[in-house]
């Protein structure tokens, strides 16, 4: 179970979470109060759903803050969405990087740096979706699902994953073409470099031209959106161009390694028929089971994005061909 406290003190107060990060907490703010370092019970008031709390008080406007990982931005979009639909005036609260992800999302947004110690009400939600990687129980959810749980949301049965296409530039016209990324956000969600270039070689050699994303090419946010919607389809990680394709419904192939489809992929408005998730670790000799990062099993080295290219292309060549036919 999640362990939410609010701070019932009259100013923000600074504590370390348990990999020793400085984590702020506020007044009138709920977090997770198992990622703090120490004990705090004197300040910290339990509690057991956030909504349940500001319902009971018969609060409508408050906040979600989410200071990091663009991918993990994008996830909570729904959420946001779902409770504007349920009647709350609720905003997300992020730092100015995040900004641009949530204007041309139409998410009203809070800026810590402007406004670093707000005393509306609110919820943290920095370190929750990280849990996936050390706790059997949110491993097995889907990042939209713990979220809701976190707030203390019933399950969304449909998610909004809707965009304004209008405020997207036409980059490529008729061409067609596939992006790949072979790097996500982190080492353990990268494919070789080399690995990348055989199958960036394969495709363009066998199927249609290739837009690679994640390099020394930076795009704006608004390309980058319009780069994955125009595409024929996405062939990336588990990163932050999976959860764009939500929006922009761009078929997709996620090479996935340490993390399952059934936890990534369940939501995308075109899955199963033109989403699909090649997990890795399956390909290996003898092979592994998805670790959620925590690379136990091969000692860090992340062997499941190793496999041979010319597995990867076998595999995901049939869907790449499917997809550019439609």
């Amino acid at each position: 179970m999640f362990r939410f406290s609010l701070n019932t003190s009259s100013t923000a107060q600074s504590f370390f979470t348990k990999s020793m990060d400085p984590i702020t907490v506020f007044p009138h703010q709920a977090l997770d109060s198992s990622q703090i370092h120490g004990d705090v019970s004197g300040i910290l008031e339990p509690i057991d759903s956030f909504m349940d709390y500001i319902n009971k008080r018969k609060i409508k406007r408050f906040y979600v803050e989410r200071s990091y990982a663009m991918g993990d931005i994008l996830l909570l979009v729904p959420i946001i969405r779902e409770l504007k639909r349920q009647g709350y005036d609720v905003c997300v609260r992020t730092t100015r990087a995040w900004f641009p992800v949530l204007d041309l999302l139409d998410i009203e947004m809070q800026m810590k740096e402007q406004n670093p110690y707000s005393t509306d009400w609110g919820i943290n939600l920095d370190g929750i979706l990280e849990q996936d990687h050390s706790v059997r129980m949110f491993s097995e959810m889907h990042r939209c699902d713990i979220y809701a749980k976190a707030l203390g949301m019933d399950r969304i049965k449909k998610l909004d994953w809707s965009i304004d296409s209008k405020k997207l530039p036409d980059l490529f016209g008729k061409s067609s073409y596939i992006v790949f990324q072979h790097k996500g956000s982190t080492a353990k969600k990268h494919l070789p470099i080399s690995t990348g270039r055989w199958i960036v070689n394969a495709i363009e050699k066998n199927i249609a031209p290739v837009i690679q994303i994640g390099d020394e090419k930076r795009l704006t946010i608004k390309e980058l959106f319009a780069t994955i919607a125009q595409a024929s389809c996405l062939i990336c990680m588990d990163s932050s161009p999976l959860w764009i394709s939500h929006f922009t419904r761009t078929p997709t192939i996620a090479l996935l390694g340490p993390t399952r489809e059934s936890e990534r992929l369940i939501y995308h408005p075109l899955y199963p028929k033109k989403v699909v998730g090649i997990e890795l670790n399956k390909y290996l000799v003898p092979s592994c089971d998805s670790c959620f990062e925590q690379t136990r099993q091969c000692n860090g080295r992340v062997d499941c994005l190793k496999v041979n290219p010319e597995k990867i292309f076998e595999l995901i060549k049939p869907y790449v061909l499917k997809f550019c036919e439609n």
